[in-house]
């Protein structure tokens, strides 16, 4: 077998076996909540996962000279599509449990919600969702879900959000020339901060775990009871949007709330490098970061954009209603988090107001942080570079040539992702629109494949556990290819090709 090869499977298996500690800690966690007949459920996934991976490390010696990009990026694209399966396990298995009704276990009645994950497909769109940081979800009524699932679903947001390379990097990396090591810079959200891989990963934990506690903090403050503090700052500053309640944050109706939530969801959009010397005092950093300053005019600007499409369309009675609604949407929309405010978007928002969120969603966050979509810094590289190239093509000059460098680079690996991701849409976009009832309108399901794509979770009421099989399927994969900024898949897709086949 390839060295290449061998060393991606050896460190997927390393991945496999850290990812293995997160059902297991929630053992704990299932016992203190009272739910004790839902901790072997999770135990058993812990075992599953735990042994896959270290099977996987005992017949895969990794080579010491295999290209470590190479192995890097098919170790991340595979590994994330894997954790998201492996982490539809605990889903399926409580579901299953409640549904037999052990002797042994003094198991609640069923729920609808509960009920959903007895299938399989709706447990793995659930866990993909979660591990990708989508925030769709296949229950009807989260807030149903015993307390251990529900904290299983905010957990597998909170470390998908970082990413899984982060958490195997913190644990697992021990030497620079390793795989982890070698795709953390491109795959990771931030810069090095740290002398090594390991140190860097460690302390973006430690920042993450700091904004979380603040978070909680801050949204207790303000009417939230503390369970739904913990989840909602858990899945707000990790840009998840996976939910506690019913219908979102519209649950509460409460405008202090949702005006609270704001500063969590952008928090989550600024690149992690930022906040992290943001804390360590250096308060010029924000201001001298050209991306930051962009996503900050970003939402501004979509906000007045989005509260005056609401306005002139009517979709609310009052001006101030627009304001609070359109403004909610709107950053939930940019910074990837998927919170919603108004569950009936379909019904209620008129084409611009829904047209303006889309192409938020499609923006996405900072490059760094934990939101999906393009990213602001590639967006705003395209807006700013392409009239120079276009001048290029028509006015070739010496100077050109010798000022292309990184810039030009910089802009054609922007565009390519701008196209690709373009192309995923409508190729998505249009399995959709083949296998929906001809009653959605063309404006709501590009929106909802937008969010999706973007790793967003807000809907128009189109996504549920009614849709198509092959939809769920076609929209998973989405979820995974956008939270992966597609060219990794592709490129994985291209060295599995060539290590296998070639």
């Amino acid at each position: 077998m390839d060295e290449i090869l061998r060393r991606a499977l050896y460190d997927f298996g390393t991945l496999l076996t850290v990812y293995a500690a997160l059902p297991s800690i929630t053992v704990p966690v299932a016992i203190g909540l009272g739910e004790g007949y839902a901790a072997p459920g999770f135990a058993v996934a812990a075992a599953v996962a735990f042994g896959f991976g270290r099977g996987i490390e005992a017949v895969f010696d990794p080579p010491e000279d295999a290209n470590g990009l190479s192995a890097g990026v098919i170790t991340v694209s595979v590994g994330w599509f894997l954790t998201g399966v492996l982490s539809a396990l605990p889903l399926l298995f409580v579901a299953w449990t409640v549904r037999l009704e052990p002797s042994v276990l003094a198991t609640p009645p069923m729920t609808g919600s509960l009920a959903t994950f007895l299938a399989p497909i709706d447990a793995t769109f659930e866990g993909m969702s979660g591990v990708t940081g989508t925030g769709f979800s296949m229950a009807s009524d989260p807030g149903e879900l015993p307390r251990s699932l529900q904290w299983w679903r905010s957990l597998v947001q909170w470390v998908g959000g970082i990413g899984v390379i982060v958490l195997a990097a913190a644990f697992a990396s021990s030497e620079e020339s390793d795989s982890f090591s070698a795709i953390h810079g491109s795959m990771a959200p931030t810069e090095s901060i740290r002398s090594t891989t390991q140190g860097t990963a460690a302390a973006l934990w430690w920042l993450l775990a700091l904004v979380t506690v603040a978070a909680a903090l801050w949204l207790w403050l303000v009417g939230m009871g503390p369970w739904a503090a913990l989840n909602h700052a858990m899945t707000g500053v990790t840009t998840g949007g996976f939910t506690i309640t019913g219908s979102s944050v519209e649950s509460y109706d409460d405008a202090v709330i949702e005006t609270a939530l704001l500063p969590v969801m952008i928090v989550g959009a600024v690149s992690f490098s930022v906040l992290f010397f943001l804390f360590r005092g250096d308060l010029e950093r924000i201001w001298g970061d050209a991306q930051t300053v962009w996503l900050f005019g970003a939402l501004a600007l979509g906000a007045v954009v989005t509260v005056g499409a609401l306005v002139a369309t009517g979709s609310y009675p009052t001006t101030t209603a627009a304001v609070r609604y359109g403004t909610f949407q709107l950053v939930s929309g940019l910074t990837c988090t998927g919170f919603q405010s108004d569950t009936v978007l379909g019904d209620a928002w008129a084409a611009p107001g829904l047209l303006a969120v889309t192409l938020s969603m499609v923006v996405g966050g900072a490059a760094g942080s934990t939101a999906g979509g393009v990213k602001i810094v590639r967006v705003r590289r395209i807006l700013l570079d392409a009239p120079e190239h276009g001048m290029d093509v028509y006015e070739p000059s010496e100077s050109s040539a010798d000022t292309a460098g990184e810039a030009s680079a910089a802009f054609d690996t922007a565009a390519v992702i701008a196209v690709l991701w373009f192309v995923l849409l409508f190729v998505t976009s249009l399995v959709a629109l083949l296998v929906l009832p001809a009653e959605y309108a063309t404006g709501e399901v590009l929106f909802e494949v937008a969010s999706v794509q973007g790793n967003v979770g807000l809907s128009t009421g189109i996504v549920d556990a009614t849709i198509p099989a092959t939809l769920k399927v076609t929209l998973l994969l989405a979820m995974w290819i956008g939270r992966l900024e597609i060219v990794p898949v592709v490129v994985s897709a291209r060295l599995l090709y060539d290590e296998v086949v070639g």
